[in-house]
């Protein structure tokens, strides 16, 4: 059996915003989706008949699952460099441009910019599915919009990416080309200066005599969250793991020494308006949970594209569970 190609580069889709878009949808799905349950099981109070909070939980949890499955193919894109060919990945499909083929390798504006923009079946910063032009269609699986995707075209197909570090993409590709002798079919790739002429800005690390440093992509590393480098992070992230902990244990001290029936909220003349149990309060951490979940996963997408919002979306997770804090002593005390 013929072992398999060794990859030569490999290269991840550039950052963008469509992760944290994707993961937005997802969580306002979800959180619709446990809504609906917590009123079908009686733990709110709902004015909605059973059957429109049933037909809420199967839309929004099966709209969840499938922005989950999209969300996961997003951060499964990338492209290798194989010596026979180009590996397109995204979710679980892999499709091969065969290097030998190969006869244009360049920014795809020049030649898709003037296309009618057709709808794709995804959201801003996340582009899959097909592009009519008037010399076929491509195939798009990138995370940057046309002015910053590579055009990859051979004599029967053509697809649209977007690397993280074009110039590094595209001169390993050249490399392997050369080393290629025997492809049959010539091939236009693009350097520095046509990249330059696109409006391409590409600055990347060499070494001493101008030649490229070794591609970042090609050494496998663990990854690492920057809130293990950033000690503002690290705090606000501590400071928000105590508070939540601190929630649950005053909880289960003071909840036997608690009343039966509580007010839970009064309205603006100062009077009650809602009574509920002991039950109800665990409201309070629960969501004060599901808020942390969701703004610590959006801080490890935000750090990709910058720092201060990861801090910022950090920070007031702090705030959401100090305000919970307040109205938990205010209903307990």
């Amino acid at each position: 059996m013929r072992a398999p190609p060794a990859i030569r580069y490999r290269a991840r889709a550039a950052p963008s915003a469509g992760g944290l878009i994707g993961l937005a949808l997802f969580l306002v799905l979800g959180a619709t989706a446990v809504l609906a349950v917590m009123g079908l099981l009686g733990v709110t109070r709902s004015t909605l008949p059973s059957l429109a909070l049933w037909s809420v939980f199967l839309l929004a949890g099966s709209g969840a699952v499938a922005i989950a499955y999209l969300l996961l193919a997003y951060f499964s894109i990338g492209y290798d460099i194989t010596d026979d060919a180009i590996r397109v990945r995204w979710a679980n499909r892999v499709e091969d441009i065969p290097v030998d083929r190969l006869t244009y390798a360049g920014p795809a504006a020049p030649l898709l910019g003037a296309v009618r923009r057709s709808w794709l079946p995804m959201w801003p910063g996340y582009y899959v599915g097909w592009l009519r032009t008037p010399f076929g269609r491509v195939r798009v699986v990138a995370t940057q919009s046309v002015s910053r995707q590579l055009l990859l075209s051979t004599d029967a197909a053509h697809w649209a990416i977007s690397p993280a570090q074009p110039v590094l993409f595209l001169e390993q590709l050249a490399a392997v080309r050369r080393r290629r002798e025997r492809g049959e079919t010539a091939a236009r790739i693009a350097g520095r200066e046509q990249l330059a002429a696109a409006g391409w800005t590409a600055a990347f690390p060499t070494v001493p005599g101008g030649v490229p440093a070794a591609p970042a992509q090609a050494r496998v590393r663990p990854w690492r969250p920057a809130f293990l480098r950033d000690r503002v992070a690290l705090g606000l992230l501590a400071t928000t793991v105590l508070l939540l902990a601190g929630m649950i244990i005053y909880l289960l001290a003071r909840s036997d020494a608690l009343p039966a029936t509580l007010v839970l909220h009064w309205n603006a003349a100062g009077l009650p308006d809602r009574i509920g149990t002991r039950r109800d309060l665990w409201l309070l951490p629960f969501v004060s949970f599901i808020v942390t979940v969701a703004n610590v996963a959006l801080a490890l997408l935000a750090e990709q594209l910058e720092q201060f919002a990861a801090r910022l979306l950090l920070g007031g997770t702090v705030i959401v569970l100090v305000l919970a804090w307040v109205a938990l002593l205010t209903i307990t005390l």
